[in-house]
């Protein structure tokens, strides 16, 4: 039993290493035949993300005045996304992967024929050559163009060395022959590669190879047909334990199988259309085939020498399943479902006829050993009545029969993938017409196979023509509807403004596939758009949970929420659902804290700026809503984004401009508002949104003068209501009243009438933090501290003016200066601010600038105020010009 098991064990060494490579060829083309068969459209249909830019009202800046505040708002942005599946690209590695399986499975293929007697060899050879005249090396233009140098040396090669072994050598062992092959088959491989001028030589022999692999291919599927079969033969008798019991058990599971094989040709081919679960007959056939390793051991031993297992039967087995295997794999790489539908039925019409005919031979030949409880299987292929020859011969009739039976449709099938292939090819070369016309070929063979229409599609779209794709998408979804093309059409009909369509069309998709995350996600965003907010969130809380990209539906709820104005809803859609780290998910997430005006630390995500700096939409939206979100925290949009706009010309002024609040809040004030007050002063499109944050960004300093000139020209409630704020601050609570009253007659508001009461009655005080600032610097007078005092308000009369002294004191006039002349560029009304520019302008000697800082704090200060200064400026002027006086 072990040495029928493990039958190269008892082989040479170099036989022994042999099997072992092919077995981990064969194991390699298993995982590669179900790693693309999971999804096979994904292979060469990718889903792309599409982000969309768009733009909703947050108010940042705040005035807070008591229990009251007042803020203006500015645009935050927010990214929608969608699925868009992408125009059909054939996959490269699947490409290159069968190569390497495939021309080592030839390699071992023809290293095995070389030991066939004269006659099989010869023939082997002739049809060998003939599949080989059908490839078309000479589209490889390895030696210039139509050449058909190429094929001649790769016959030349083949044939030579095959027929040196086979007739001259026949010592040689089955190792070194397959060696020589395998180097033959690379040698050329790598001559092609580095001659041919082709782009790509890879794909483009992949493609005119075809029918050579489909045909080695179908001719392992049919040799294995009856391996199952056989399988049960075996598990009914080994040992001799069943006795009697072999025959019933040997019918049970044979007819089973044999009703399995008849209820999923019936469903095939529409002759029944009940709602079952049936295995996949490629599970059967991969089963199949790896039993038939040891089956084929036993078949060989029937064939009276001609095809000996050892130096030739198992070698010629493992090299046409290492092709199948692999070319199957490239299949659903390329999703190529013609050919797959074709290789699918013969998996089922092929096992259903050749194991109906085999049934009945075993029956006729061994009916009196099941009944006497003997080991059947060990004689399986030695008939006493009927012969293995003729039980072949009507078992390939009857596949025919049913072929054609189904008007030879898999024969069409097959015709229409190899065209699939070649239109693949060209449309991948950017031969649009040539691709097209090999795509309506295929159409010819088999009208409503997914490839060719999606092929065609992926095609118009490739060159504009949307009528044309929105066709072939609807083509598509005839036979078998697939995501990607509910997706594609879609997307063309939205492109088109047939939103209804579209939306229709999504809903069928829903139908069709209920799991699908990228369409549900999608019909989502298109309920969103319709403001059918119940529906929105419903589908795409359902995408969450069924597509691979979670962040994309979970980024678009932030979304919605924040398009509704429903950022309160945040906290608890947060608690039902993980965060992502997406930048769209974080540039909405971002957008929902600026709309609830909650500016807490966060950290900043490097992703959002590209290798090479070029952004994208959630990039760029994340960047503008954390430089908002994060002002008080992060000064690196100060010096980042500025840098980016220069490689986003589009997009500069709206970093620049964002970069502008970190500039504000925590970097240097004075900069900010200089560059804010130059853009006001511009005549465009974002002047009105310059003016009116550069407008509360001088009411929180205290400029309320400068603010009213500035908010007065800003229309609606936001302007009219800073001004009455400024005219209350500013000590004209009667003009407060005013304006108060006429807005109120416009827009009526309930929270209107006490702030009206509060200006009225001189009751309202602007919390700021720069005032406790000052208290500590007063109170513990230092460089730091008194920065400190200046950062938070560089223009406010107090802080300048102690600040200065202090910095007078200190001998720092240099800086004391700069401190009263940045002051002055915006605060023209504050006399101690005036009072301190006249001493150090008097410190420096320049006596003109001094009498008109004088006159300047004569102007504006009080008696009181101006009386003190006056006598220490007079005197301090005095000595200064007794001083010049005594020098000259």
């Amino acid at each position: 039993m072990m040495k029928d098991l493990f039958f190269w064990k008892f082989w040479s060494a170099s036989e022994r290493r042999l099997t072992v490579t092919i077995f981990i060829l064969a194991g390699l083309a298993l995982v590669f035949l179900a790693w693309k068969s999971l999804d096979p459209l994904s292979n060469s249909i990718q889903w792309n993300v599409l982000s969309e830019l768009s733009e909703t009202s947050a108010v940042l800046d705040l005035l807070r005045l008591e229990s009251w505040q007042y803020g203006v708002s500015v645009p935050t942005q927010l990214i929608a996304e969608q699925f868009v599946a992408s125009v059909m690209e054939p996959d490269q590695s699947a490409i290159y992967i069968f190569i390497v399986l495939a021309l080592s499975g030839l390699s071992f293929l023809l290293g095995a024929i070389t030991t066939l007697p004269r006659f099989w060899y010869l023939a082997a050879m002739l049809a060998f050559i003939a599949l080989l005249a059908g490839v078309r090396l000479e589209m490889l233009y390895a030696f210039g163009t139509g050449s058909r140098a190429l094929f001649l040396l790769t016959l030349m090669l083949y044939t030579g060395i095959s027929y040196y072994f086979h007739a001259f050598r026949p010592d040689v062992g089955i190792a070194l022959r397959i060696g020589a092959m395998l180097l033959i088959s690379f040698t050329l491989a790598l001559l092609v590669a580095f001659t041919s001028p082709l782009p790509s030589v890879a794909f483009t022999f992949v493609s005119y190879s075809m029918p050579l692999w489909l045909l080695l291919s179908m001719v392992f599927m049919v040799m294995i047909s009856t391996e199952l079969m056989a399988a049960m033969v075996w598990v009914s008798t080994a040992g001799g334990s069943n006795g009697r019991k072999g025959l019933p058990n040997f019918l049970v599971i044979s007819l089973l199988y044999l009703a399995y094989l008849l209820l999923f040709y019936l469903k095939n081919t529409k002759q029944i259309d009940w709602n079952l679960t049936l295995i996949h007959p490629g599970y059967l056939l991969i089963l199949a085939a790896i039993t038939g390793i040891w089956g084929f051991n036993r078949r060989a031993q029937a064939t009276q020498g001609v095809l000996a297992f050892r130096p030739l039967g198992f070698w010629l087995y493992m090299g046409l399943l290492l092709i199948a295997f692999s070319f199957v794999g490239l299949l659903f790489g390329m999703a190529n479902d013609p050919v797959l539908e074709a290789l699918e039925d013969l998996s089922v019409q092929g096992p259903l006829a050749m194991s109906l005919v085999f049934l009945l031979y075993i029956l006729l030949n061994f009916h009196a050993l099941f009944r006497q409880g003997l080991a059947v299987y060990k004689v399986l292929y030695k008939p006493m009545r009927f012969g293995l020859t003729q039980t072949r011969l009507f078992g390939f009739v009857g596949v025919v029969i049913l072929f054609s039976m189904q008007r030879l449709l898999p024969f069409h099938q097959s015709i229409a993938g190899y065209f699939n292939g070649l239109g693949d090819l060209y449309s991948y070369n950017q031969e649009y017409t040539l691709a097209e016309q090999y795509y309506q070929l295929a159409l010819q063979e088999e009208f409503q196979n997914h490839k060719s229409n999606y092929g065609l599609a992926s095609l118009a779209l490739k060159q504009g023509d949307k009528n044309a794709a929105a066709y072939y998408f609807r083509q598509a979804l005839l036979k078998k509807p697939s995501p990607q093309a509910y997706v594609g059409l879609s997307t063309v009909l939205i492109s088109e403004n047939l939103f209804f369509d579209a939306l229709y069309s999504l809903q069928e998709g829903v139908a069709v596939f209920p799991e699908n995350g990228e369409i549900l996600n999608n019909l989502g965003m298109l309920y969103a758009k319709t403001n059918v907010a119940d529906s929105a969130y419903y589908f795409l809380e359902k995408a969450q949970s069924k597509t691979s990209k979670p962040e994309i539906p979970a980024s678009n709820l932030l979304y919605i929420l924040g398009k509704n104005g429903e950022a309160n809803l945040l906290d608890s859609l947060k608690s039902s659902g993980p965060s992502y780290a997406s930048l769209a998910y974080q540039a909405n997430w971002l957008a929902l804290q600026n709309l609830r005006q909650r500016f807490e630390r966060q950290s900043f995500l490097p992703s959002a700026i590209p290798a090479d700096s070029l952004l994208s939409a959630e990039g760029f939206a994340y960047l503008v809503n954390y430089a908002q979100n994060q002002a008080k925290y992060d000064t690196m949009p100060l010096h980042t984004y500025p840098k980016l706009g220069l490689l986003n010309p589009l997009l500069a002024q709206d970093l620049h401009f964002a970069a502008l609040y970190p500039d504000f809040y925590s970097g240097q004030k004075l900069r900010a508002l200089e560059t804010l007050r130059s853009w006001s002063e511009e005549d465009g499109e974002a002047t009105p949104l310059y003016k009116k944050v550069y407008g509360h960004w001088l009411l929180q300093l205290g400029l309320y003068e400068q603010a009213i000139e500035e908010l007065s020209v800003i229309e609606g409630p936001e302007g009219a209501l800073g001004v009455a704020i400024g005219q209350g601050l500013l000590g004209n609570p009667v003009v407060a009243g005013i304006l108060l009253d006429e807005l109120q007659q416009k827009q009526p508001q309930a929270a209107l009438t006490p702030l009206k009461e509060a200006l009225v009655e001189g009751n309202i005080r602007i919390q700021s933090r720069t005032d406790s600032l000052l208290k500590v610097a007063i109170k513990q007078p230092s460089a730091h501290h008194f920065d400190r005092a200046l950062q938070s308000n560089p223009f406010e009369e107090e802080v300048v003016a102690q600040a200065a002294s202090w910095f007078r004191q200190q001998k720092q006039t240099k800086k004391a200066y700069q401190i009263v002349i940045d002051a002055l560029k915006f605060n023209t009304y504050a006399p101690k601010i005036w009072a301190q520019y006249a001493f150090l302008s008097l410190d420096h000697g320049l006596l003109a600038q001094a009498e008109e800082a004088e006159a300047k704090v004569r102007q504006f200060a009080e008696p009181t105020v101006y009386q003190p200064f006056a006598v220490r400026y007079q005197a301090q002027r005095a000595l200064i010009e007794k001083q010049r006086a005594e020098f000259y």
